[in-house]
């Protein structure tokens, strides 16, 4: 397939335009931070968000993109919310990074009245809450008052900030603690019920032990990934999202 690098070396000159589709019907990226295909982006505030989104890749390799369209609903793909659209144009594109998976997408639905900041599969569970704050704190405020170019400006650069900034011990591993917790009750809660002559019940109990032992090793490993940023320049790297991020509507 296509990658989003190719395609970027045959972009348009002047306004983005979404009649150019990807096979999945999602519009075709022409630039590589910024597709306003809404047209609400000021040219001087297009620029400010390349120019800093292009030192964060060049000195972090993480690869953030801003994208605007009219409604999720002008593109004919079966996508009935802002989240699934979000999730396949992230994957569709290839945004971030493989194997740490640490893109984000930065998507604004400007007449559905609705956005959403998409993040790589690298990133911990810790991340949807620091993105939700992005939205309700410093993109919606701007949106509310039909400044679009200055909500996204403000939008790019505090994902910027909270992306490269390391979060807590606690914050990170938070959801660590409460899913090690849960296999602990049920390993206790399975051996009670073998005790006691339940072995039914027991097996029960084991086996949501497992299925949750096995949750906290992916989410472990999702968070060593997130964690493994290096430097330098980069190209897309056929990165994915596994739906996590935040949304919010205005």
């Amino acid at each position: 397939d296509e990658s989003w690098k190719d395609r970027l070396n045959e972009k348009q000159q002047g306004q983005p335009s979404d009649s150019v589709r990807t096979a999945g019907g999602y519009p075709a990226p022409v630039d590589e931070y910024v597709n306003d295909y809404a047209g609400v982006i000021r040219p001087e505030d297009a620029k400010a968000i390349r120019d800093q989104l292009g030192r964060v890749e060049y000195q972090t390799g993480i690869e953030i993109t801003v994208v605007t369209i009219g409604s999720i609903r002008d593109y004919g793909t079966a996508d009935s919310s802002i989240e699934s659209f979000a999730t396949h144009l992230f994957n569709d594109w290839g945004i971030g990074q493989m194997p740490r998976n640490d893109g984000v997408l930065i998507l604004a639905a400007i007449q559905d009245r609705k956005c959403r900041i998409e993040l790589g599969a690298g990133y911990g569970f810790a991340y949807n809450s620091v993105m939700k704050d992005v939205i309700d704190g410093t993109m919606i405020p701007h949106f509310k008052i039909d400044n679009y170019s200055q909500g996204l400006k403000a939008g790019a650069f505090d994902v910027v900030g909270r992306v490269t900034k390391p979060i807590s011990w606690y914050e990170f591993h938070k959801w660590h603690i409460v899913v090690g917790v849960l296999i602990v009750i049920c390993i206790i809660a399975g051996i009670s019920c073998m005790i006691s002559g339940k072995t039914g019940w027991g097996w029960i109990f084991f086996m949501y032990a497992a299925a949750l032992l096995m949750l906290l090793i992916k989410m472990l490993q999702a968070g060593q990934s997130s964690r493994g940023w290096g430097g330098g320049g980069s190209s897309f790297g056929g990165g994915f999202s596994a739906g996590g991020g935040a949304s919010g509507s205005w």
